[in-house]
């Protein structure tokens, strides 16, 4: 059984139990600075600065995902995320830049990194981490009409510009999680390119699908 993390003593009875039986008075709590106005206008100004990213990555994860790469631009972006267009260079450094994000985005909405680490090492069998991993992929797909699986639809099937990027950056690091559990379970070599062909032969229906018909 793994151990419980020890719950930590709220602090009014940490100071009952430190000051009990008149040992001596608790000190008076120190009262704290108010904050100054230039504080409290950095805190403002951060907080819109990432809601005004987050419109910039929802409204470009639609487009991108209804028009493609080469038919966004970046005035049709800022005209629905309602900014302009020096946000996108600010927050994301160029359009190449934030299609990187948005399909980064879509990556870990879809296969996080996190859960794959998980169902790696997780006891189950290399046929049913497959299984978990096809099964997750298909929901996201054909239940959830988001942009997400759109995007990485798009990338698979008609690789951007900014697909060498993304393959290093995206791909690649999952591909080292599954790769191993393919290659357990077909007995093939882990650098095999044959595994990789079959594990997108599972999925490309799947994508070809909410490309045709996303509604």
């Amino acid at each position: 059984m793994a151990n419980e993390t020890p719950r930590q003593q709220p602090p009014s009875q940490r100071t009952t139990d430190r000051y009990s039986a008149g040992a001596q008075t608790a000190p008076a709590r120190t009262a704290q600075p108010p904050v100054s106005a230039e504080t409290s206008a950095s805190r403002r100004s951060r907080a819109d600065g990432d809601l005004t990213r987050a419109r910039i990555l929802e409204a470009a994860g639609q487009l991108f995902a209804e028009q493609g790469y080469h038919n966004t631009t970046s005035k049709a972006v800022c005209t629905r995320a309602q900014t302009n267009l020096a946000a996108i260079n600010y927050h994301f450094g160029s359009r190449e830049g934030l299609y990187q994000a948005v399909v980064s985005a879509a990556m870990a909405h879809l296969v996080g990194l996190d859960y794959l680490r998980q169902l790696a090492g997780s006891t189950a069998t290399a046929e049913e981490k497959l299984g978990l991993l096809i099964d997750g992929l298909v929901y996201s797909v054909i239940d959830e009409r988001s942009w997400h699986p759109r995007i990485w639809a798009r990338e698979i099937l008609t690789p951007s510009p900014e697909h060498a990027q993304i393959l290093r950056n995206e791909t690649l690091p999952r591909g080292e999680i599954v790769m191993p559990i393919l290659a357990e379970l077909t007995g093939r070599e882990v650098d095999d390119p044959t595994l990789l062909s079959a594990l997108l032969g599972l999925i490309a229906p799947c994508m070809m699908l909410m490309l045709v018909n996303p509604a």
